[in-house]
């Protein structure tokens, strides 16, 4: 999403570019994130913005990606509650010269998801917007047809006009045996040959994340396990250069209660052993990312299981060592981090454009904030 190509060249698309599989080669490099030098200000910018509100009673895991135009292409879903049969996903855009959000378009309900994909769908959940650098914006969501979320699929829609129109759904194949248990929320990356890797974690017997490699008809290449069966999930990756790739992770457990982390050397492919860093994290969602002095930052939860209210309020913390060690310089809700406060904040998300940053996160499941701001503002947090 955040990505340009060092060495870009992309074969020709048959129709609709869904067959660039046939023309790729493996090419085990992730593309690294440069901002163009004319787009970098000196001047801080932070502006905060809210929208969402009213469109459905309850709101959650927001996903972005940038348009060539400069706007954006925003996705979550909506209902009147998490995994309630009336759950929708919805787009809208936000007009980058007027600064504002767009009316809220609903894209897929569950009785079309159960047409597309021609099985019984009994709620529809976290969705991951990624536009691939040909141009063809992918649109990930999870279903459920029994049970709960950890007998969930991961499925894919395609928009080659910016998210105005979508293509039928596609179930992805991730293991011949049953195929169910995969779930997302973070970012994908980008390989030099134009696969992807979509960050993912298992539920069902067992906790712990993954990447699976696409290309761009859907099709899983190879997964590569990052974590082990032990309350790891929701991945979020951080790319230094064409080899180093750090993930953090969020702990689902009780007995640690801290975000976790690892490292690999060789494009997301093997990873080391995964460590507990000294963050703290309550079963809750961060989403980490590298600036354009490859510094490192995580939006979290700064609190734990024990206190009454553990999503009330959000951190942002710097690493300098690539996520081993990190340090708290803004709170973005809550700066007092007073147990008091009511309000939940969660699944942040980060795009980045060039030299500016959107952070959006769902506010006590009602709305969403959309922050933006550029890389002289988070120069003044140092």
């Amino acid at each position: 999403m955040y990505i340009l190509f060092k060495r870009f060249f992309i074969p020709v698309l048959a129709i609709f570019g869904l067959i660039l599989s046939l023309t790729l080669s493996h090419d085990d490099e992730v593309v690294v994130s440069l901002a163009p030098e004319s787009t970098l200000e000196i001047t801080p910018i932070f502006e905060r913005y809210e929208f969402g509100e009213g469109n459905t009673p309850a709101m959650h895991s927001m996903t972005s990606v940038t348009l060539p135009n400069g706007n954006l292409l925003g996705a979550w879903y909506g209902g009147t509650g998490e995994g309630k049969p009336d759950v929708k996903l919805f787009t809208s855009v936000f007009d980058s010269q007027r600064l504002s959000w767009s009316q809220p378009v609903a894209i897929l309900d569950r009785y079309q998801a159960s047409d597309q994909l021609n099985r019984f769908i009994k709620k529809l959940g976290n969705p991951v917007l990624y536009r691939h650098p040909s141009g063809v914006t992918l649109l990930f969501y999870v279903t459920v047809s029994i049970g709960g979320w950890a007998t969930s699929n991961i499925n894919v829609m395609t928009s080659l006009d910016d998210g105005q129109t979508w293509h039928r759904s596609k179930r992805l194949v991730n293991t011949p045996f049953l195929n169910i248990s995969t779930l997302i929320k973070n970012d994908v990356i980008t390989y030099e040959d134009g696969t992807f890797g979509l960050p993912v974690y298992h539920e069902l017997i067992g906790e712990f994340s993954h990447i699976i490699r696409l290309d761009l008809a859907g099709n899983v290449l190879d997964s590569y396990r990052i974590t082990d069966g032990d309350n790891t999930i929701q991945p979020s990756l951080m790319v230094y250069d064409d080899k180093t790739v750090v993930a953090m992770i969020r702990d689902s457990g009780r007995d640690i209660e801290k975000v976790h982390r690892n490292i690999s050397y060789d494009s997301g492919v093997t990873w080391e052993e995964y460590q507990p860093t000294d963050v703290d994290n309550p079963n809750s969602a961060v989403f980490a990312f590298v600036d354009n002095n490859n510094r490192s930052w995580m939006l979290f939860n700064d609190s734990n299981r024990q206190r009454e209210r553990p999503r009330n309020n959000l951190a942002l913390a710097v690493s300098y060592d690539k996520g081993e060690t990190w340090k708290v310089v803004k709170y973005l809700e809550n700066p007092e981090k007073e147990d008091s406060h009511e309000g939940r904040y969660g699944y942040p998300w980060v795009t980045k454009q060039g030299d500016i940053f959107h952070v959006m996160y769902t506010w006590d499941r009602l709305k969403f904030i959309h922050l933006r701001f550029n890389q002289a503002w988070l120069e003044t947090l140092l």
